[in-house]
């Protein structure tokens, strides 16, 4: 290769790391959703599309607790005490979710 094919190379090279560093890798947790027995923290989390949040749970339930989309669009494995679970959002729109084990424990992941 032409030292001029090169530095063509490592000039694109350069441009598209910038790029990503700039807009973020694809799927970048922006977002964490705490969860536990009676909550999730925060109950509302807004990001953009394309982006992706962290559930993470921080209590003990024998079993684990797994975020379920009320639409049936996700659902996560059963995460026990201090594991998390990262799920990434294409399109906007308002996705609320509950704990399957405690449906009343609701969220709402707002995508932009």
């Amino acid at each position: 290769m032409k030292s001029s094919c090169r530095a063509a190379f490592a000039f694109g090279i350069i441009l598209s790391f910038l790029f990503f560093v700039e807009q973020g890798w694809a799927g970048e947790s922006k977002a964490e959703v705490s969860l536990d027995h009676s909550h999730v923290q925060p109950a509302r989390t807004e990001i953009k599309a394309g982006e992706s949040v962290t559930f993470k749970n921080v209590v003990d339930m024998p079993g684990g607790h797994t975020v379920v989309a009320d639409d049936g669009s996700f659902e996560s494995p059963p995460l026990n005490k201090d594991q998390s679970w990262t799920h990434q959002f294409g399109k906007p729109g308002s996705y609320k979710f509950h704990l399957k084990q405690h449906p009343d424990t609701k969220g709402e992941i707002v995508v932009q």
